[in-house]
This record gives C-alpha cells, sequence and structure tokens, in this order.
C-alpha cells in the first residue's frame, strides 16, 4: 500500500472522531462518555456515526481539489468501513 493512501485511511478513520468530539465537548458543553452511552441507550448511535463521517466528505474534495489523489482514496476508504460499521450495528 501507499504511504499517501494509508496517511488518507488514518485521517479518515480520525476525522468524524474528532469532529464528534469537538461538537459534544464545545457546542454541546457535555461529557463525551456520558453522551456516547446515553446515544447507544436511545438507539442513535448510527445517526451520529454517519454524520459524523459527513465531515470526510469535505476532507475527500479537498485532497481532490489539491490533485492528493490516493489521500482522497484512503480517505474514501475509511468513509466505507464507517458505512460497514453502520450496516453491522443496525442488522446485530
Amino acid at each position: 500500500m501507499n504511504k499517501q493512501f494509508i496517511k488518507g485511511l488514518f485521517i479518515g478513520i480520525i476525522a468524524p472522531i474528532v469532529a464528534f468530539v469537538i461538537y459534544v465537548a464545545f457546542y454541546l458543553e457535555a461529557d463525551v462518555m456520558e453522551t456516547y452511552n446515553s446515544l447507544v441507550k436511545m438507539n442513535k448511535l448510527t445517526h451520529v456515526i454517519s454524520l459524523s463521517a459527513l465531515i470526510n466528505l469535505l476532507l475527500f474534495f479537498m485532497n481532490i481539489k489539491t490533485n492528493r489523489d490516493m489521500v482522497a482514496k484512503g480517505i474514501l476508504f475509511a468513509t466505507m468501513i464507517y458505512a460497514f460499521i453502520v450496516l453491522g450495528i443496525k442488522l446485530f
């Protein structure tokens, strides 16, 4: 695998997590773990994962625009991983 692809994969996996933590900690001013536990109890975790993965869309197009195609492919692959995680949670 290409180093740039791995870099994009890492960015694509970490960015939604960071976006969720920033949103909860600074905008909602709530405890991150408490919010996570309440989302699990309400069965809304898949909704939040899907919305958090939207940050990858912005990162993907930024990398396409700057001709960093391998990084963009890594971000796209990470987004697909998130899609399979959501599907797995929904089915099981």
